[in-house]
Order: C-alpha cells, then sequence, then structure tokens
C-alpha cells in the first residue's frame, strides 16, 4: 500500500468505529478487550483505503468488510 494523502483518515477511522458502536448496539463504557480489537479491526482498514486515495474520499461499509 502507498499513502497518496492523509486528509480525511481520522475522520474515517472514527466512523467505522462509530458504526461499529452503533450498528452493534454496544454500550461504548462498557467495551472489553475483545470489542476494542474488533473496532480496530474495522476502523483500521478504513483509514487504509482512505490515505490511498487523492483528498477526502472514504470507503463506503462494504469496501472494508473484505480487509478485516
Amino acid at each position: 500500500m502507498t499513502a497518496v494523502d492523509t486528509i480525511g483518515a481520522g475522520d474515517s477511522f472514527m466512523s467505522a468505529v462509530l458504526a461499529t458502536v452503533l450498528g452493534d448496539d454496544a454500550d461504548p463504557g462498557a467495551l472489553g478487550p475483545a470489542a476494542l480489537e474488533r473496532l480496530g479491526g474495522r476502523a483500521a482498514p478504513a483509514a487504509a483505503i482512505t490515505v490511498q486515495r487523492e483528498g477526502a474520499q472514504p470507503p463506503r461499509t462494504g469496501r472494508t468488510a473484505h480487509r478485516q
């Protein structure tokens, strides 16, 4: 992977975290190690895809599913 532009990487990461927490109906105050690992496993690929593109172009949810 080659990083092209880091704009939007943090936004993509946090969006994936929030989408995972909301989609799992998890209590953010009660996240244990396994849940945090799952969050990172979904958020990191979203950020990785974003940095491969020029400008802030975050991936869609389905685009990151195969990278988990």
